[in-house]
């Protein structure tokens, strides 16, 4: 398996991340909800505003670039916050992407690993993340990782 390591995003990185974040964020929400993709947009820019009001700066969010341990090529980005949830702190990982070219390779689980690791530097004994059900492949691998669903949403579209 591939070693990872990161580094903070540059602000040039952070602007092509968010860039491609809210787009990204409106197809998971019309894929996986009964959301319209024009409320869609709508609910995609409030919620980054809301949660990023300082951008890159915003406290206690980490905005990493994920890069090879060996070469130092670059693999994908993190979104990390440091959050209060039932009385403790959870690192909740808000974006975890590796880079498409480079999927399947085993960088998913070397960064979630890492998260883990940067939990624990951190104090942490809790990762949290939402994943959409229609992403089986991210499922499976926070399910061999350990991680344990916590709820779930269904629905059905009648007529």
């Amino acid at each position: 398996m591939p070693r990872v390591a990161t580094r903070p995003m540059t602000p040039a990185e952070f602007a092509a991340h968010a860039a491609r974040s809210v787009p990204s964020y409106v197809d998971d929400l019309v894929r996986n909800t009964a959301i319209p993709r024009g409320e869609a947009e709508l609910l995609a820019r409030r919620t980054f505003e809301e949660l990023l009001p300082d951008g890159r700066e915003t406290a206690d969010h980490r905005f990493l670039v994920a890069t090879d341990g060996e070469t130092g090529d670059r693999v994908g980005i993190l979104w990390l916050a440091t959050q209060w949830r039932a009385g403790a702190r959870v690192l909740w990982i808000y974006d975890i992407v590796v880079d498409e070219p480079l999927r399947g390779r085993g960088y998913g689980r070397a960064l979630m690993e890492h998260v883990e690791e940067l939990a624990a530097a951190d104090g942490i004994d809790r990762v949290e993340l939402n994943v959409f059900g229609d992403n089986l492949r991210a499922r499976t691998l926070y399910r061999s990782l350990g991680y344990t669903e916590m709820s779930r949403q269904m629905y059905k579209t009648l007529g």
